[in-house]
Protein backbone atom coordinates (compact mmCIF):
# COMPACT_ATOMS: atom_id res chain seq x y z
CA UNK A 1 0.00 0.00 0.00
CA UNK A 2 2.98 2.23 -0.08
CA UNK A 3 4.74 3.23 -3.56
CA UNK A 4 4.04 6.46 -6.63
CA UNK A 5 1.11 5.87 -8.64
CA UNK A 6 1.38 6.26 -12.38
CA UNK A 7 -1.72 8.16 -13.69
CA UNK A 8 -2.41 8.65 -17.30
CA UNK A 9 -5.06 11.13 -17.63
CA UNK A 10 -6.51 12.72 -20.56
CA UNK A 11 -8.38 15.73 -18.94
CA UNK A 12 -5.94 16.72 -16.70
CA UNK A 13 -3.70 18.86 -18.92
CA UNK A 14 -6.91 20.13 -21.33
CA UNK A 15 -9.45 21.14 -18.35
CA UNK A 16 -8.41 23.77 -15.52
CA UNK A 17 -11.67 22.76 -13.79
CA UNK A 18 -10.75 18.61 -14.09
CA UNK A 19 -7.66 19.45 -12.49
CA UNK A 20 -8.49 21.40 -9.82
CA UNK A 21 -10.80 18.47 -8.87
CA UNK A 22 -8.22 15.98 -8.94
CA UNK A 23 -5.44 18.10 -7.41
CA UNK A 24 -8.04 17.84 -4.48
CA UNK A 25 -8.35 14.18 -4.81
CA UNK A 26 -4.85 13.61 -4.87
CA UNK A 27 -3.88 15.23 -1.73
CA UNK A 28 -6.86 13.79 0.22
CA UNK A 29 -5.93 10.36 -1.28
CA UNK A 30 -2.50 10.62 -0.02
CA UNK A 31 -3.45 11.85 3.02
CA UNK A 32 -5.48 9.47 3.86
CA UNK A 33 -2.45 6.63 2.14
CA UNK A 34 0.37 7.99 4.11
CA UNK A 35 3.27 6.57 1.96
CA UNK A 36 1.45 6.70 -1.08
CA UNK A 37 2.16 8.98 -3.68
CA UNK A 38 0.01 9.98 -7.20
CA UNK A 39 2.06 10.94 -10.01
CA UNK A 40 -0.63 12.29 -12.22
CA UNK A 41 0.62 13.00 -16.38
CA UNK A 42 -1.34 14.34 -18.98
CA UNK A 43 -2.02 12.76 -22.07
CA UNK A 44 -3.56 13.26 -25.13
CA UNK A 45 -7.45 11.93 -25.56
CA UNK A 46 -6.62 10.77 -28.78
CA UNK A 47 -6.89 6.68 -29.14
CA UNK A 48 -4.28 5.95 -31.52
CA UNK A 49 -1.45 7.88 -28.99
CA UNK A 50 -2.72 5.93 -25.53
CA UNK A 51 -2.38 2.50 -27.77
CA UNK A 52 1.13 3.52 -28.99
CA UNK A 53 1.72 4.28 -25.77
CA UNK A 54 0.15 1.61 -24.15
CA UNK A 55 2.12 -0.75 -26.34
CA UNK A 56 5.30 0.47 -25.49
CA UNK A 57 4.38 0.08 -21.70
CA UNK A 58 3.31 -3.00 -21.43
CA UNK A 59 6.29 -4.63 -23.83
CA UNK A 60 8.74 -2.84 -21.40
CA UNK A 61 6.33 -3.67 -18.63
CA UNK A 62 6.63 0.09 -17.20
CA UNK A 63 4.34 3.09 -17.29
CA UNK A 64 1.23 4.05 -15.79
CA UNK A 65 -0.37 1.99 -12.71
CA UNK A 66 -3.66 3.79 -13.76
CA UNK A 67 -5.18 4.59 -17.04
CA UNK A 68 -8.15 7.01 -18.20
CA UNK A 69 -9.22 5.10 -21.49
CA UNK A 70 -12.82 4.94 -23.81
CA UNK A 71 -15.60 2.61 -22.72
CA UNK A 72 -16.05 -0.81 -24.50
CA UNK A 73 -14.29 -0.74 -27.57
CA UNK A 74 -10.81 0.27 -25.89
CA UNK A 75 -11.67 -1.36 -23.04
CA UNK A 76 -11.94 -4.05 -25.46
CA UNK A 77 -8.88 -3.16 -27.48
CA UNK A 78 -5.92 -2.90 -24.53
CA UNK A 79 -8.14 -5.82 -22.37
CA UNK A 80 -4.45 -7.72 -22.95
CA UNK A 81 -2.81 -5.18 -20.80
CA UNK A 82 -5.27 -4.48 -18.23
CA UNK A 83 -6.13 -6.60 -15.10
CA UNK A 84 -9.56 -7.50 -13.63
CA UNK A 85 -10.71 -5.47 -10.37
CA UNK A 86 -13.56 -7.41 -8.93
CA UNK A 87 -12.21 -8.45 -6.14
CA UNK A 88 -11.14 -4.27 -4.85
CA UNK A 89 -14.83 -3.48 -5.47
CA UNK A 90 -16.93 -3.35 -2.77
CA UNK A 91 -20.64 -3.85 -3.44
CA UNK A 92 -21.28 -0.14 -2.11
CA UNK A 93 -19.27 1.17 -4.46
CA UNK A 94 -20.45 -0.79 -7.40
CA UNK A 95 -24.12 0.28 -6.80
CA UNK A 96 -23.16 3.87 -6.37
CA UNK A 97 -22.04 4.25 -10.11
CA UNK A 98 -23.71 3.04 -13.53
CA UNK A 99 -21.95 2.07 -16.48
CA UNK A 100 -20.68 -0.69 -15.56
CA UNK A 101 -21.90 -2.06 -18.85
CA UNK A 102 -19.11 -0.47 -20.61
CA UNK A 103 -16.53 -1.72 -18.55
CA UNK A 104 -17.49 -5.53 -18.05
CA UNK A 105 -16.74 -8.55 -20.52
CA UNK A 106 -16.47 -12.39 -19.64
CA UNK A 107 -18.13 -11.53 -16.11
CA UNK A 108 -14.74 -9.53 -15.49
CA UNK A 109 -14.67 -5.97 -14.67
CA UNK A 110 -11.48 -4.18 -16.34
CA UNK A 111 -12.24 -0.77 -14.82
CA UNK A 112 -14.02 2.06 -13.11
CA UNK A 113 -17.02 4.41 -15.50
CA UNK A 114 -16.34 8.09 -15.00
CA UNK A 115 -19.45 9.46 -15.32
CA UNK A 116 -22.00 9.49 -17.54
CA UNK A 117 -21.75 10.90 -21.24
CA UNK A 118 -25.01 11.11 -23.65
CA UNK A 119 -26.06 12.40 -26.75
CA UNK A 120 -28.76 14.35 -28.20
CA UNK A 121 -29.61 17.48 -29.73
CA UNK A 122 -29.40 21.40 -28.13
CA UNK A 123 -31.52 23.99 -29.82
CA UNK A 124 -31.93 27.28 -29.82
CA UNK A 125 -35.82 28.69 -28.91
CA UNK A 126 -34.97 31.94 -30.40
CA UNK A 127 -34.20 30.89 -34.14
CA UNK A 128 -37.46 28.22 -33.78
CA UNK A 129 -39.85 31.22 -32.84
CA UNK A 130 -37.86 32.89 -35.90
CA UNK A 131 -39.07 29.76 -38.20
CA UNK A 132 -42.25 29.91 -37.26
CA UNK A 133 -41.76 26.57 -34.60
CA UNK A 134 -43.05 26.08 -31.84
CA UNK A 135 -39.98 26.41 -29.43
CA UNK A 136 -42.35 24.46 -26.21
CA UNK A 137 -43.01 21.73 -28.58
CA UNK A 138 -39.10 20.76 -29.93
CA UNK A 139 -38.74 17.36 -32.38
CA UNK A 140 -39.55 14.24 -31.20
CA UNK A 141 -38.95 12.17 -34.19
CA UNK A 142 -36.57 12.52 -37.43
CA UNK A 143 -39.93 13.13 -39.48
CA UNK A 144 -39.92 15.87 -36.89
CA UNK A 145 -36.84 17.18 -37.57
CA UNK A 146 -37.49 16.79 -41.23
CA UNK A 147 -40.12 19.49 -40.92
CA UNK A 148 -38.42 21.51 -38.67
CA UNK A 149 -35.20 22.18 -41.25
CA UNK A 150 -37.49 22.50 -44.01
CA UNK A 151 -38.56 25.28 -41.93
CA UNK A 152 -35.51 27.01 -40.79
CA UNK A 153 -33.93 26.70 -44.46
CA UNK A 154 -36.92 28.83 -45.42
CA UNK A 155 -36.43 30.82 -42.99
CA UNK A 156 -32.51 31.44 -44.38
CA UNK A 157 -31.32 29.40 -41.14
CA UNK A 158 -29.10 26.64 -40.76
CA UNK A 159 -30.73 23.84 -39.21
CA UNK A 160 -28.18 21.72 -37.83
CA UNK A 161 -24.44 23.13 -37.30
CA UNK A 162 -21.91 20.28 -37.38
CA UNK A 163 -18.56 19.66 -39.15
CA UNK A 164 -17.57 15.96 -40.24
CA UNK A 165 -14.07 16.07 -42.21
CA UNK A 166 -12.99 13.47 -39.10
CA UNK A 167 -16.20 11.73 -39.09
CA UNK A 168 -17.16 12.32 -35.70
CA UNK A 169 -20.66 13.74 -36.56
CA UNK A 170 -21.21 9.87 -38.10
CA UNK A 171 -20.89 8.56 -34.81
CA UNK A 172 -22.78 10.87 -32.61
CA UNK A 173 -25.68 11.14 -35.25
CA UNK A 174 -25.92 7.75 -35.82
CA UNK A 175 -26.25 6.72 -32.02
CA UNK A 176 -28.83 9.28 -31.36
CA UNK A 177 -30.72 7.83 -33.88
CA UNK A 178 -30.16 4.09 -33.34
CA UNK A 179 -31.72 4.82 -29.64
CA UNK A 180 -35.02 5.85 -31.54
CA UNK A 181 -34.50 2.72 -33.79
CA UNK A 182 -33.62 -0.16 -31.60
CA UNK A 183 -34.98 -2.08 -28.45
CA UNK A 184 -32.93 -2.54 -25.53
CA UNK A 185 -32.55 -6.37 -26.14
CA UNK A 186 -31.56 -5.37 -29.65
CA UNK A 187 -29.25 -3.04 -28.26
CA UNK A 188 -27.55 -5.50 -25.98
CA UNK A 189 -26.75 -7.55 -28.68
CA UNK A 190 -24.69 -4.86 -30.47
CA UNK A 191 -22.62 -5.05 -27.07
CA UNK A 192 -21.67 -8.61 -27.89
CA UNK A 193 -20.42 -7.16 -31.07
CA UNK A 194 -22.51 -10.22 -32.67
CA UNK A 195 -25.30 -7.96 -34.51
CA UNK A 196 -24.43 -6.96 -37.80
CA UNK A 197 -24.05 -3.49 -39.04
CA UNK A 198 -25.30 -4.24 -42.49
CA UNK A 199 -28.84 -5.49 -40.77
CA UNK A 200 -32.04 -3.80 -38.91
CA UNK A 201 -31.59 -1.74 -36.44
CA UNK A 202 -27.70 -0.22 -37.37
CA UNK A 203 -28.57 -0.46 -40.79
CA UNK A 204 -32.05 1.86 -39.83
CA UNK A 205 -30.29 4.45 -37.53
CA UNK A 206 -27.57 4.99 -40.47
CA UNK A 207 -30.58 5.26 -42.99
CA UNK A 208 -32.20 8.10 -40.56
CA UNK A 209 -28.98 10.16 -41.06
CA UNK A 210 -29.23 9.83 -44.41
CA UNK A 211 -32.81 11.08 -44.01
CA UNK A 212 -31.13 14.56 -42.14
CA UNK A 213 -28.17 14.77 -45.12
CA UNK A 214 -30.51 14.38 -47.93
CA UNK A 215 -33.37 16.88 -46.48
CA UNK A 216 -30.75 19.61 -46.51
CA UNK A 217 -30.32 19.75 -42.54
CA UNK A 218 -27.13 20.24 -42.05
CA UNK A 219 -25.06 23.19 -43.98
CA UNK A 220 -23.83 21.87 -47.57
CA UNK A 221 -19.91 22.21 -46.42
CA UNK A 222 -20.30 20.02 -43.25
CA UNK A 223 -18.55 16.87 -44.63
CA UNK A 224 -15.76 18.98 -45.16
CA UNK A 225 -15.94 21.29 -41.92
CA UNK A 226 -13.78 20.03 -39.05
CA UNK A 227 -15.63 19.04 -35.76
CA UNK A 228 -13.51 20.71 -33.25
CA UNK A 229 -13.97 23.60 -33.29
CA UNK A 230 -15.82 24.52 -36.94
CA UNK A 231 -18.25 22.62 -36.31
CA UNK A 232 -19.73 24.12 -33.42
CA UNK A 233 -18.99 27.47 -34.24
CA UNK A 234 -22.33 28.46 -35.85
CA UNK A 235 -24.63 27.02 -33.18
CA UNK A 236 -22.37 28.93 -30.71
CA UNK A 237 -22.83 32.43 -33.04
CA UNK A 238 -26.13 31.81 -33.11
CA UNK A 239 -26.99 31.14 -36.39
CA UNK A 240 -27.55 27.35 -36.41
CA UNK A 241 -30.88 26.14 -34.66
CA UNK A 242 -29.85 22.97 -33.47
CA UNK A 243 -26.70 20.83 -32.96
CA UNK A 244 -25.57 17.32 -31.69
CA UNK A 245 -24.55 17.65 -28.18
CA UNK A 246 -23.33 15.38 -25.82
CA UNK A 247 -23.81 16.01 -21.95
CA UNK A 248 -20.62 18.05 -21.08
CA UNK A 249 -21.13 20.25 -23.60
CA UNK A 250 -24.33 21.73 -21.79
CA UNK A 251 -21.89 25.23 -21.21
CA UNK A 252 -23.92 26.32 -24.47
CA UNK A 253 -26.42 27.28 -21.71
CA UNK A 254 -24.15 29.46 -19.75
CA UNK A 255 -22.81 30.84 -22.96
CA UNK A 256 -23.82 35.23 -23.03
CA UNK A 257 -24.86 34.72 -26.46
CA UNK A 258 -26.84 32.32 -27.03
CA UNK A 259 -27.09 30.62 -23.15
CA UNK A 260 -30.54 32.22 -22.42
CA UNK A 261 -32.51 30.26 -25.71
CA UNK A 262 -30.75 26.87 -25.34
CA UNK A 263 -32.60 23.52 -24.71
CA UNK A 264 -31.96 20.23 -24.62
CA UNK A 265 -34.22 17.32 -26.39
CA UNK A 266 -32.91 13.67 -24.49
CA UNK A 267 -34.29 11.49 -27.33
CA UNK A 268 -35.39 11.28 -30.51
CA UNK A 269 -37.53 8.78 -32.85
CA UNK A 270 -36.51 7.06 -36.11
CA UNK A 271 -38.23 3.81 -36.53
CA UNK A 272 -39.61 3.30 -32.76
CA UNK A 273 -40.33 5.08 -29.88
CA UNK A 274 -37.27 5.17 -27.58
CA UNK A 275 -36.46 3.02 -24.69
CA UNK A 276 -33.46 4.01 -23.60
CA UNK A 277 -31.10 6.92 -23.95
CA UNK A 278 -28.06 6.83 -25.93
CA UNK A 279 -25.94 7.54 -23.00
CA UNK A 280 -22.86 5.57 -20.96
CA UNK A 281 -19.37 6.05 -18.64
CA UNK A 282 -17.66 8.99 -20.14
CA UNK A 283 -14.30 7.12 -19.67
CA UNK A 284 -12.87 4.29 -17.42
CA UNK A 285 -10.19 3.72 -14.99
CA UNK A 286 -8.39 0.78 -15.94
CA UNK A 287 -5.38 -0.52 -13.67
CA UNK A 288 -2.54 -2.07 -16.07
CA UNK A 289 -1.74 -5.79 -15.74
CA UNK A 290 2.02 -4.67 -15.38
CA UNK A 291 1.00 -2.40 -12.44
CA UNK A 292 3.00 -2.64 -8.85
CA UNK A 293 0.49 -1.06 -6.79
CA UNK A 294 -2.83 -3.06 -8.53
CA UNK A 295 -4.87 -2.73 -5.52
CA UNK A 296 -3.73 0.73 -4.57
CA UNK A 297 -4.36 2.16 -8.72
CA UNK A 298 -7.87 0.02 -7.93
CA UNK A 299 -8.91 2.21 -4.67
CA UNK A 300 -7.89 5.35 -6.07
CA UNK A 301 -9.76 4.50 -9.47
CA UNK A 302 -13.15 4.26 -7.13
CA UNK A 303 -12.16 7.34 -4.67
CA UNK A 304 -11.81 9.18 -7.82
CA UNK A 305 -15.33 8.67 -8.50
CA UNK A 306 -17.12 9.24 -5.04
CA UNK A 307 -20.19 11.99 -5.04
CA UNK A 308 -18.26 14.96 -3.48
CA UNK A 309 -15.68 14.21 -6.75
CA UNK A 310 -18.57 14.10 -8.88
CA UNK A 311 -20.29 16.56 -7.67
CA UNK A 312 -17.84 19.30 -7.88
CA UNK A 313 -16.92 18.12 -11.72
CA UNK A 314 -20.66 18.96 -12.57
CA UNK A 315 -21.09 22.22 -10.38
CA UNK A 316 -17.86 23.43 -12.08
CA UNK A 317 -17.84 22.25 -15.63
CA UNK A 318 -20.63 20.71 -16.28
CA UNK A 319 -19.56 16.74 -16.18
CA UNK A 320 -22.23 14.66 -16.07
CA UNK A 321 -22.01 12.02 -13.17
CA UNK A 322 -23.15 8.33 -12.87
CA UNK A 323 -22.59 8.33 -8.88
CA UNK A 324 -26.42 8.05 -7.99
CA UNK A 325 -25.35 10.99 -4.79
CA UNK A 326 -24.90 13.65 -6.23
CA UNK A 327 -27.17 16.39 -6.74
CA UNK A 328 -28.50 18.11 -10.18
CA UNK A 329 -30.26 21.24 -7.60
CA UNK A 330 -27.47 23.90 -8.55
CA UNK A 331 -26.62 22.95 -11.90
CA UNK A 332 -30.48 23.22 -13.31
CA UNK A 333 -30.24 26.89 -11.62
CA UNK A 334 -27.79 27.66 -14.29
CA UNK A 335 -28.73 24.99 -17.26
CA UNK A 336 -32.27 25.04 -17.11
CA UNK A 337 -32.64 24.06 -20.57
CA UNK A 338 -31.26 20.36 -19.56
CA UNK A 339 -34.15 19.54 -17.14
CA UNK A 340 -35.79 17.68 -19.58
CA UNK A 341 -32.45 14.83 -19.25
CA UNK A 342 -32.58 15.37 -15.50
CA UNK A 343 -35.97 14.68 -15.20
CA UNK A 344 -35.60 11.27 -17.54
CA UNK A 345 -32.76 10.20 -15.35
CA UNK A 346 -34.45 10.94 -11.88
CA UNK A 347 -37.53 9.52 -13.11
CA UNK A 348 -35.16 5.68 -13.86
CA UNK A 349 -35.04 6.21 -17.71
CA UNK A 350 -32.38 3.19 -19.07
CA UNK A 351 -29.13 4.20 -20.44
CA UNK A 352 -27.33 1.87 -23.07
CA UNK A 353 -23.26 2.53 -24.25
CA UNK A 354 -23.83 4.90 -27.48
CA UNK A 355 -23.53 2.53 -30.63
CA UNK A 356 -20.41 4.02 -31.86
CA UNK A 357 -18.82 3.48 -28.69
CA UNK A 358 -19.67 -0.21 -29.05
CA UNK A 359 -17.17 -0.41 -31.76
CA UNK A 360 -13.56 -1.43 -31.84
CA UNK A 361 -10.99 1.61 -33.31
CA UNK A 362 -10.71 0.09 -36.40
CA UNK A 363 -14.38 -0.50 -37.16
CA UNK A 364 -15.40 2.71 -35.86
CA UNK A 365 -12.97 4.73 -37.76
CA UNK A 366 -14.06 2.94 -40.97
CA UNK A 367 -17.62 3.19 -40.12
CA UNK A 368 -17.17 7.10 -39.22
CA UNK A 369 -15.11 8.10 -42.60
CA UNK A 370 -17.73 5.80 -45.08
CA UNK A 371 -20.63 7.64 -43.99
CA UNK A 372 -18.47 10.34 -44.49
CA UNK A 373 -18.13 9.27 -48.31
CA UNK A 374 -21.77 8.86 -48.66
CA UNK A 375 -22.76 11.66 -47.59
CA UNK A 376 -20.07 12.92 -50.38
CA UNK A 377 -21.94 10.88 -52.92
CA UNK A 378 -18.54 8.55 -53.45
CA UNK A 379 -20.36 5.86 -52.17
CA UNK A 380 -23.74 3.98 -51.25
CA UNK A 381 -24.78 3.48 -48.02
CA UNK A 382 -25.24 -0.62 -48.47
CA UNK A 383 -21.21 -0.25 -49.70
CA UNK A 384 -20.33 2.04 -46.53
CA UNK A 385 -22.62 -0.61 -44.03
CA UNK A 386 -21.01 -3.53 -45.75
CA UNK A 387 -17.30 -2.21 -45.07
CA UNK A 388 -18.04 -1.91 -41.27
CA UNK A 389 -18.99 -5.20 -41.33
CA UNK A 390 -16.49 -6.87 -42.86
CA UNK A 391 -14.25 -4.98 -40.25
CA UNK A 392 -16.46 -6.24 -37.20
CA UNK A 393 -15.92 -10.06 -38.98
CA UNK A 394 -12.40 -9.49 -38.92
CA UNK A 395 -12.01 -8.06 -35.20
CA UNK A 396 -14.22 -9.65 -33.74
CA UNK A 397 -12.41 -13.25 -32.89
CA UNK A 398 -9.22 -10.78 -32.10
CA UNK A 399 -11.27 -8.79 -29.47
CA UNK A 400 -13.03 -11.34 -27.78
CA UNK A 401 -10.07 -13.66 -27.50
CA UNK A 402 -11.20 -16.04 -29.83
CA UNK A 403 -7.51 -15.99 -31.25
Amino acid sequence: MKGTIKVWDLLVGSDKNWKATMDKVDAQFEKDHPGAKIDRIAQPADPATIHQLMQAAAQSKSGPDLIMIWAWGDVLTLKPSLVPIDKYISKKERDSLTGWDGVTFGGKTYGVPIGLQGLGISYNTKLFQEAGLDPDTPPASVDDLLTACKALNTAGITPIGGGNKEGYLSGWTTSTLYAGTATTKEAAKQATYTAPFTEAPFADAAAGVMKLVDGKCFDKNMPATPWYPDGFQKFQDGKAAMQFTIYSQFGYMTDPKIGQYVKFIPSIENTRTPEFLPAGAMNVWAVTSFSQHKKLAAELALFQEQAKYQQERLDTAGYFPNNKGVSFDDFLKTHPGAAPLVKMLKDGAKTVLPVHNMQDAKTNDIYQSQLELVMLGQTSLKDALQATEDSRKQQYPVLMGSQ
